[in-house]
């Protein structure tokens, strides 16, 4: 088992020797319902006992940061649980001469921090995998191959051009998002054959592009989530708001920035994508033999600069 007594789960949170293990064990799987599948699927089957063998040391490395990820989730999920009793009579709360229960702030301030340090072993988690895709071929199947499609495809390059921490969690909630931003301004923009070719290896002026394309998708991706509640903006950059995604509520925005600066952020990384696709354009225009992938490289109607219009489609972004 991933966490099998108190010994096990003292190594990632702190319990007194009386903690009845048995009453937390149900919130294992409660924490990998809610926090571990949709990252990395059943990987702690896989990593319930300590491997021997071949890679032995990176999978015992994946399995402590799974092991404290979901030892921290789970008593997150159980600590407001914990303070009670349930029996047959209905709730109770615990009351003695010699203890207390905690005040409000002082159980949210836990389990705020046992939020935080889930979601760091998470990401620790997710380094490892990611460095590891012959070792961990499941999750590289089935959980990691759909990033190939994309320019941007992982949570290093967007660091790059927006401050993400290189966190895989806040990469994985951005990448609807950045679907929705290729389709809406790479695809427009430059022929499919040039796009496929983009998404490889390349030198010259082909990477020139491909940067420049990185950076207006990275800066339309912060303008699309700038209000949506969902992340928090700061001065150091962008990340997941877990906390209130995890206590079911939104605040929009949900941000240290005023309702002003996350307009004018939007009006600017908007104006920043638009600046990035014009320059691709005169690369493109400048270098046509290194782009001779299509006829028609870029989707448009007129060679005149400002002024490209996508081509044969109703594409909304235009130069």
């Amino acid at each position: 088992m991933i966490l099998a007594n108190n010994s096990d789960l003292k190594k990632y949170v702190s319990i007194a020797d009386s903690f009845q293990f048995a009453d937390f064990e149900p919130y294992i799987q409660k924490a990998v319902n809610a926090y571990i599948h949709k990252y990395v699927g059943n990987i702690h089957v896989i990593l319930a006992d300590e491997p021997t063998g071949d890679n032995a040391e990176i999978k015992n490395e994946a399995r402590e940061h799974l092991r404290s990820a979901i030892a921290n989730f789970g008593m997150y999920i159980f600590l407001p649980l914990l303070q009670v009793q349930m029996d047959s009579s209905g709730i109770s709360v615990n009351v003695s001469e010699n203890r207390k229960s905690p005040e409000w702030w002082q159980t949210k301030d836990i389990r705020r921090e046992l939020l935080r340090a889930g979601h760091e072993s998470m990401d620790l988690l997710l380094a490892v995998l990611d460095a590891n895709p012959t070792v961990f071929t499941d999750y590289t199947e089935n959980y990691k191959q759909s990033n190939n499609e994309l320019l941007v495809n992982n949570a290093t390059t967007f660091s790059k051009y927006y401050n993400i921490f290189d966190s895989r969690q806040t990469f994985i909630a951005l990448m609807p998002v950045i679907r929705k931003v290729e389709d809406q301004y790479l695809h427009t923009f430059l022929c499919p054959e040039l796009i496929q070719v983009l998404k490889g290896n390349v030198e010259s002026q082909l990477k020139a592009v491909k940067i420049a394309l990185q950076k207006a998708i990275v800066a339309f991706t912060v303008a699309k989530v700038s209000n949506t509640g969902l992340f928090i903006f700061d001065e150091r950059g962008l990340r997941v708001d877990f906390e209130n995604m995890s206590d079911g509520r939104r605040e929009n925005p949900s941000s240290s920035k005023s309702v002003d600066q996350l307009k004018s952020l939007a009006e600017e990384e908007t104006n920043n994508g638009t600046q990035y696709l014009k320059l691709v354009a005169e690369i493109i225009e400048a270098n046509p033999s290194d782009f001779n992938q299509c006829d028609f490289p870029l989707l448009k109607n007129s060679k005149s600069l400002p002024g490209y219009e996508p081509y044969n489609t109703k594409g909304v972004f235009g130069l």
